[in-house]
């Protein structure tokens, strides 16, 4: 098979995710296609030997892989990592996303989203169902927000967030993935942005059938990363995600404000909640979550704000 000139770009990022990573990439070499494509590996100096393995499977199959071997970690410096250093690289039309840790489960995946895809041209993201899997991949549930193959409106992708899809699910045109709306820059995850992007230049559609796997509670995963963070790391999240959808309303005109200001809105709760901001929980459009807050969670926070208790 040519690969001089492939139309998809497989993208992976890995860090420590040695017990993990064989089957990401094992995944990928099963895809059954009738087109050519390339795995792009970047990985962001582990230090427990995946890199080793990505070499491995660089030297077994050296006309499909195209890696990256970071000395420093970028991460903490920049966390954007597919965004900036990964998606520069791809050479194909389209690109499909799955990070070191999670992995597809169905050798038709690519070719049935890309065949979609290249018969609709209006498609601008393709996403399946997946499956949600512990880290020794016992089966916990689902990401599957509809019941049969269908189209998705953007306002669902908005208000859905970062987690209505899986991002190993993930196919885009390139394009749209090497040119992204500035307000992507505004937080520091690319997944609830990228979708809300792709989905916003042309239509979604969404296959019921689960093709990939999302690993859950794995160590060093942004959500792992996420709750062992401290009460200013969760808050400088939220107001970059909030500033990022408000900025994202702007640049398409409010074309889907009232799903934007849903989603703004939650984040914008979320940071008002964490830094104990009761007057401004108490007023529109904050007050009815406030409320449904357990009485005993609303005392505290009286308590805490009359420095009586500590958060």
């Amino acid at each position: 098979m040519e690969h001089k000139d492939p139309l998809v770009s497989i993208v992976c990022d890995t860090y420590n995710h040695a017990p993990y990573v064989k089957r990401a990439l094992d995944g990928f070499l099963s895809q059954e296609t009738d087109f050519s494509f390339e795995i792009i590996v970047h990985d962001d100096a582990s230090t427990d030997g995946t890199a080793d393995i990505i070499r491995s499977y660089e030297a077994a199959h050296p006309d499909l892989f195209r890696c990256v071997f970071r000395t420093e970690n970028v991460f903490s410096k920049d966390p954007k990592i597919l965004e900036h250093y990964v998606f520069p690289l791809a050479r194909g039309k389209y690109i499909a996303i799955c990070e070191g840790d999670d992995y597809w489960t169905n050798p038709n995946k690519l070719q049935k989203q890309i065949s979609y895809m290249e018969a609709h041209p209006d498609c601008t993201l393709c996403v399946c169902a997946a499956d949600l899997v512990d880290p020794e991949e016992h089966w916990i549930g689902s990401v599957s927000p509809y019941e049969t193959d269908t189209d998705i409106s953007t306002d669902d992708m908005i208000r859905g967030g970062g987690g209505f899809v899986a991002t190993a699910s993930i196919v885009a045109p390139t394009h749209l993935a090497q040119n992204r709306g500035s307000f992507c820059d505004e937080t520091d995850v690319d997944d609830a942005v990228l979708q809300i992007w792709f989905a916003s230049n042309g239509t979604t559609h969404y296959f019921a059938e689960s093709m990939c796997a999302y690993r859950q509670a794995v160590p060093g995963s942004w959500t792992e990363t996420y709750h062992a963070a401290g009460r200013e790391a969760q808050i400088v999240h939220h107001r970059g995600l909030a500033r990022a959808l408000r900025e994202f309303d702007r640049q398409s005109n409010y074309r889907w404000h009232d799903s934007v200001d849903f989603n703004a809105t939650y984040q914008e709760y979320e940071v008002l909640r964490m830094t104990n901001d009761l007057p401004a929980l108490k007023k529109p459009p904050y007050r009815k979550r406030y409320l449904e807050l357990p009485l005993k969670r609303r005392i505290r926070m009286h308590l805490v704000r009359a420095g009586l208790s500590k958060h």
